[in-house]
């Protein structure tokens, strides 16, 4: 299925400049679960077809290991991806990434169920702790509630440690994050994580204090999804996130798998993804005016 796509851009004050946001969709195969109503017919708000499944995606030359998931997450609900891309030579805060999605979701009237993997992941926790009533639930996949503990963060320790090539170092590094025996698969991973450091969102490009924190607990019915075997994300987060999760929520070890679990495994991360989603109810966009959401815009600008 190709997906359909939609990019605008917008201007952030605070920042001085136009980022770039982009809608990617996978369009619901099963037309009767789309709710396409608005809720205010005399607004002229940004008008489009409102997804159920809003995946954010921080660093986009990595959303080719998320399309298999997403594709079968589609079979269900619509899926769209907020992709974002900045300017890699300028400055960028999860400030600035909160107000842009801020800005999406209030402008689509809808609350979304909000889906992202590691770093992404990070940075949708800290925006529900921020917005809840903007979304009606959060999927997180190879996430750890240390906020500095992601695979970039490991790549720039080991860079710093040992005395050795940055591909062969990528090369090392993509074999402790994906599952494959060909040497050959791991060489153009690397390109692919390469190209990720150079020209995503990531921590290098963050004021280091935004990540120096730990995730608190959410108010959303909230999933995680670890690798069992995950070099980044180790064991312990199990535990380290039971002091996060309320009751309803959900933690799930991946056996035998690691960071990139959703692209070896999206079988069975759809079947915990969908299982967990039917659980929430779901809230009327009729019951989400634009009103409501124009009146959380106010008092956060």
């Amino acid at each position: 299925m190709t997906p359909k796509s939609l990019s605008f851009y917008h201007w952030n004050r605070q920042a001085s400049r136009r980022i770039r946001v982009a809608f990617n969709a996978y369009p619901c195969l099963n037309k009767s679960r789309i709710d396409t109503s608005l809720a205010e017919n005399n607004e002229n708000l940004f008008h489009m077809v409102v997804p159920e499944i809003l995946w954010l995606d921080l660093q986009p030359s990595l959303y080719c290991f998320n399309c298999r998931l997403s594709r079968l997450l589609s079979e269900k609900r619509t899926v769209r991806r907020w992709s974002f891309q900045h300017d890699p030579d300028e400055a960028c805060t999860i400030s600035i990434v909160h107000d842009l999605l801020r800005e999406t979701i209030v402008d689509t009237r809808q609350r979304p169920h909000l889906v992202a993997h590691g770093f992404s992941g990070i940075v949708a926790s800290l925006f529900e702790s921020q917005y809840p009533e903007l979304i009606q639930s959060l999927t997180l996949l190879s996430v750890d509630t240390n906020t500095a503990n992601q695979w970039s963060s490991h790549y720039h320790t080991m860079r710093s440690q040992l005395p050795c090539s940055r591909s062969r170092l990528l090369e090392h590094l993509t074999s402790l994050l994906f599952e494959s025996k060909e040497p050959k698969v791991y060489s153009a991973l690397a390109r692919i994580m390469a190209k990720c450091l150079d020209t995503n969102f990531i921590t290098s490009s963050l004021v280091s204090h935004e990540l120096n924190r730990s995730l608190t607990m959410n108010s959303v019915p909230t999933l995680v999804m670890n690798g069992d075997n995950d070099f980044v994300v180790d064991r312990n987060a199990e535990e380290r996130w039971s002091t996060k999760l309320k009751p309803g929520d959900c933690y799930v070890s991946v056996p035998k798998s690691r960071h990139f679990f959703h692209f070896h495994h999206p079988e069975i991360t759809v079947q915990r993804i969908n299982a967990f989603l039917d659980m929430i109810p779901t809230t009327s966009s009729l019951g989400w005016t634009s009103r409501n959401l124009l009146s959380t815009q106010a008092n956060n600008s």
